[in-house]
């Protein structure tokens, strides 16, 4: 491969032009100059990933190759690149040929093995991209839009190498809990074989700059998949060592901790006869919330919060218990009243009082939220952006009785009989889509909404037919 002049001067030199390349502030996609197609970055070797030390490796720049690196610092160029693609068989999803092959070859594969995947989305044009990121960016705003989309130029999905995929009855569509669904455990233990990996893992997001998405794969030909999985880099940018920093596997906690003696299951409650939540390895730390319960202690493990039996565990010590504010004698308003209150995290917004529940939406750190009425097993009734749910009492604070309720959608407009579409739509026979496809809905088009929402597809009328439409792409 050919290099430019500058590159030829000595190795210091490219060294010290990688070391540039990753520690400089990101140009944006859209103002980014265009870097030669067929030019490579040699990166410095650094330790990432908690100590893992991955080898200088060249980054493939070229947008027609299978193994081309993109993310929101190394951007497509051209930035509209658009490339050939063909429909994965049996499904309106397309992806470039060699992809399309791939993943129909892992489907048949775990077929075999009793799972069925359904490929859910594929290839995205640099327009198609730049409507889902305004969408979001209208809804959560930039900050938190730009961490589950892409800026339409940097979007894995504009090569045709990505693809989405889920249960073929959507059970944890694009969420997080599809990872312990039956697919989502064989695709994150067997892609790499037929040349995907899971691009944005669990912990990684100040690395990829992404959340946690178990059902976005990446194709990159299978002697790289294997490669990278084999080398243990929780991220293509810790493969190719431009991670920039370690990532966070675990935010820092002023609450107690405790030591694993045997693998232990993490439960909903305290008892054993609760639902399993995960299994936590022996050996490892776990943070105590302060609560304990007939010999069971609540413990904050890998994003999730639960029950373990104290049988298992050692090195236990429990959190002081909150110092008292003396300047503030009187007592703090109870929540029973509350009407208002303000999330202290990304929180899921759910259909019903539980994590079991399908996820409404998710609401952006320290939004407030209205409070419909009384708490449940932890579990407050809110109202977000128009739209109605529960999260858990976990994490809000700042209760308020003051009846000063966050802006909110217009209540008529929650009732709304009718929604404009945000792209071309296909109104299908039933809510999902392995329906069979009615007519195609322009965008801008008003359609009338004919009754309730279905696991996110709405019953509708349009052109004097009626049939079901996926409620992301109304507004």
């Amino acid at each position: 491969m050919k290099l430019p002049r500058a590159f030829k001067t000595s190795m210091a030199a490219v060294l010290s032009a990688a070391l540039l390349a990753t520690v400089l502030p990101a140009t944006p996609a859209l103002a980014a100059a265009p870097a030669p197609a067929t030019s490579a970055v040699q990166a410095q070797a650094r330790a990432v990933d908690g100590g893992l030390q991955i080898a200088a490796k060249k980054i493939q720049r070229n947008p027609s190759k299978d193994d081309v690196f993109v993310n929101k610092k190394y951007p497509l160029s051209p930035v509209k690149y658009a490339p050939k693609t063909v429909a994965v068989k049996g499904t309106n999803v397309r992806l470039k040929s060699s992809a399309a092959k791939a993943y129909s070859k892992m489907a048949k594969a775990a077929a075999k093995d009793g799972v069925k995947i359904r490929a859910v989305s594929g290839y995205r044009s640099y327009n198609r991209q730049a409507e889902l990121f305004n969408y979001y960016t209208r809804i959560y705003g930039k900050s938190y839009a730009s961490r589950i989309s892409a800026v339409p130029g940097t979007s894995e999905h504009q090569t045709g190498l990505a693809i989405d995929v889920g249960n073929a009855n959507g059970a944890c569509g694009l969420q997080a809990c599809f990872a312990n669904t039956p697919v989502g455990k064989w695709v994150g233990k067997n892609a790499h074989k037929y040349g995907f990996i899971m691009r944005y893992q669990m912990g990684q997001e100040s690395v990829t700059g992404y959340s946690y998405e178990p059902w976005h794969f990446r194709y990159l030909g299978t002697s790289l998949a294997k490669s990278v999985k084999n080398s243990g880099a929780k991220s293509l940018e810790a493969f190719y060592g431009v991670s920039g920093k370690k990532a966070k596997s675990t935010p820092k906690q002023t609450k107690g901790t405790a030591r694993t003696t045997a693998n232990l299951n993490m439960r909903t409650g305290a008892g054993a006869g609760n639902r399993l939540l995960v299994t936590i390895p022996k050996g490892k730390s776990v943070q105590l919330t302060g609560s304990k319960k007939s010999g069971w202690y609540q413990i904050r493990y890998s994003s999730k919060t639960g029950w373990v039996s104290g049988k298992y565990l050692k090195n236990i010590s429990m959190p002081a218990a909150p110092k008292k504010d003396s300047k503030k004698s009187a007592p703090q308003k109870s929540t029973s009243n509350a009407k208002s209150a303000k999330t202290t995290a990304n929180l899921n917004m759910r259909a019903g009082a539980g994590t079991s529940h399908r996820v409404v939406l998710t609401i952006p750190n320290g939004k407030k939220v209205a409070i419909r009425g009384a708490k449940k097993s932890g579990w407050y009734p809110v109202k977000y952006a128009g739209k109605n749910g529960w999260v858990s009492g976990t994490y809000l604070s700042n209760f308020s009785s003051s009846g000063t309720a966050p802006k909110t959608t217009n209540p008529k407009s929650s009732k709304s009989s009718s929604k404009k579409t945000i792209a071309n739509l296909n109104m299908r026979s039933g809510a999902g889509t392995g329906k069979r496809v009615i007519l195609t809905i322009p965008k801008g088009k008003t359609v009338t909404i004919r009754g309730s929402k279905k696991s996110g597809w709405y019953p509708v009328k349009y052109a004097g037919k009626n049939g079901w439409v996926s409620g992301t792409y109304l507004r």
